[in-house]
């Protein structure tokens, strides 16, 4: 009897992180995440569409930047670069973010430097990095989105942040709307 119990209990957890395994990988053409190749060894990366939505950046009291995210005409990418966990560690984590907000209607896109300020280019650096952590207005860098064919875009993001160390610099990926 204790067998099948802890059989039943074994099974019930196998399902449940396969499904949940299942779930982080989403396919782009639904507007939800894809989980990217080209990511450093260390982490996981993800790239997402967020349909009708609006990028809004704030300023809190101390004049830290934060981004909210609202119902909208236009469209947000969300790339996440999560650093795997350093083990026997607290506050280990460590992430890096960048949104883009993009017109609902796309052709072809190139934008340079304080140009990148029309896409509201935002990074952000999360860790226990004392003053070396929040958001960031990007201004240095190249965004480029081709439209193709099919109705897919190619997008390419490359640039640097002065003001904090970072690790992802250069971004490619391919969505749909």
């Amino acid at each position: 009897m204790k067998h099948i119990y802890l059989f039943s209990v074994l099974l019930a957890f196998i399902a449940t992180n396969v499904s949940c395994k299942a779930s982080k990988k989403k396919d782009l053409k639904t507007n939800s995440k894809s989980v990217m190749v080209n990511c450093p060894k260390d982490g996981i990366c993800t790239f997402e569409v967020l349909k009708n939505k609006s990028l809004q950046v704030e300023k809190d009291d101390i004049g830290s930047l934060y981004p909210i995210l609202l119902d909208g005409k236009t469209n947000v990418l969300k790339f996440e670069y999560k650093r795997n966990e350093i083990p026997n560690t607290q506050d280990g984590n460590y992430s890096e973010l960048i949104y883009v907000e993009l017109p609902q209607k796309i052709e072809n896109i190139k934008l340079n430097d304080t140009n990148l300020n029309s896409a509201k280019v935002l990074f952000a650096r999360l860790c226990f990095c004392r003053g070396q952590t929040g958001y960031y207005k990007v201004s240095k860098g190249q965004l480029e989105i081709n439209k193709n064919d099919d109705d897919s875009f190619n997008f390419k993001l490359n640039f640097k942040i002065d003001e904090v160390p970072q690790i992802i610099t250069v971004i490619e990926e391919s969505f749909k709307l």
